[in-house]
């Protein structure tokens, strides 16, 4: 009888054991996930940005939208498309009306890039030297605010 009193007792222990031990895994795989989960949700709202692209030609004269949903693959097309010789201007612009731009020639004026704000306008402190360069810039930010401003430095 006492043989069946402690087994019972034992197996209650290592029952009581095993419970709060998989209670502590479960916990830890439900916060891995949740993680996981914002992850996701996270880069998935980078990759959801939505940014208009637009040229701007003859200084500034005429204005151009190319797309009210930028891409990468748009935003190549349209930097292979451009006649660098001349002066240009190409801007990522959200709804706020902040926008990233690219601009000049590789001739006369030289490459710069700017972010511009309500109340800022900065330069980058390196300017581009190439239309890669450029094209680099703009699908950086693209990928979302902190990834260029990680890469780039502006002031």
């Amino acid at each position: 009888m006492k043989t069946h009193i402690i087994t019972g007792i034992i197996s209650l222990v290592v029952l009581m054991t095993f419970s709060s031990w998989n209670s502590k895994q479960n916990l830890k795989t439900n916060e891995i996930a949740e993680n996981r989960t914002e992850n996701i949700n996270s880069k998935m709202e980078e990759n959801n940005r939505t940014l208009r692209l637009v040229v701007s030609y003859d200084f500034g004269e005429n204005l151009k939208t190319i797309s009210e949903k930028a891409t990468p693959e748009i935003i190549k097309n349209t930097m292979e498309s451009i006649n660098w010789n001349e002066f240009h201007i190409v801007q990522l612009e959200d709804e706020n009306e902040n926008a990233l731009h690219v601009s000049g020639s590789l001739y006369e004026d030289g490459l710069a890039s700017g972010y511009v704000t309500e109340n800022d306008h900065i330069l980058i402190v390196n300017p581009p030297k190439s239309v890669k360069e450029l094209t680099e810039i703009l699908i950086e930010f693209l990928k979302g605010e902190e990834i260029w401003r990680n890469k780039y430095e502006y002031k």
